[in-house]
């Protein structure tokens, strides 16, 4: 699988989580999971039938890969739904092995549709250049910026010495504090990687505090 990113700037609404075509999940056969904002786009991605272990639109229907009369990847029809234990397993596993790639840590989920809403969210900010009109909102001591993206937030956090007086509020209205990973212990602690752990709700949807 090529890793998949999306162009910076403002993205088309081909790109924006929810919006036609549909978007779907992929976890492959290692277990790692990408978000893809097209069937389009997660076709020309992928490269082999088995390489996707599992194919995810946003009612859990779980689909995989098979090849047309010309030998070109295909989507298959829906093999049902997604069971919950699985899935949930699955993504608690590959975000504990990819934290850098994996991040945002939220609350454990529920039901599959919680499940299911926060993988597309979660991916979707992880992996993407932009969101949509709605920005970060990163707290530091009283003073509130707007970052775009994950990778905005990261950039002016790597400056930070004292993290835990940060906040970061999401495009979705999910708020994290932010925690430096434990490297090793001869590197600097503003060059190690940042996940981000949510906290119960401190903002409005306007980045002021209740």
């Amino acid at each position: 699988m090529k890793r998949f990113g999306f162009t910076h700037g403002t993205a088309p609404d081909t790109t924006v989580p929810g919006s036609s075509p549909i978007d779907y999940v992929v976890v492959d056969d290692v277990g790692d999971f990408s978000y893809y904002p097209s069937e389009a786009a997660m076709l020309d991605n992928l490269e082999y039938v088995d390489e996707a272990a599992c194919i995810l639109d946003r009612a859990g229907n779980d689909y995989r890969l098979t090849m047309d009369k010309d030998r070109h990847l295909r989507l298959g029809p829906s093999l049902g739904t997604v069971e919950f234990n699985w899935l949930r397993q699955a993504w608690t596993t590959n975000q504990r092995r990819n934290m850098q790639t994996h991040p945002l840590q939220r609350f454990s989920p529920e039901t599959l549709e919680a499940l299911l809403a926060g993988l597309f969210e979660m991916l979707y900010l992880e992996q993407s250049g932009r969101t949509t009109d709605t920005p970060w909102v990163l707290e530091v001591d009283g003073e509130v910026t707007h970052p775009a993206t994950l990778q905005e937030v990261n950039g002016l956090l790597t400056r930070e010495d004292h993290l835990e007086r940060v906040t970061v509020h999401d495009p979705f209205g999910h708020d994290y504090q932010p925690i430096r990973h434990a490297g090793h212990r001869f590197s600097f602690p503003t060059g190690r990687s940042i996940y981000y752990v949510e906290v119960p709700g401190r903002f409005k949807r306007d980045g002021v505090h209740h």
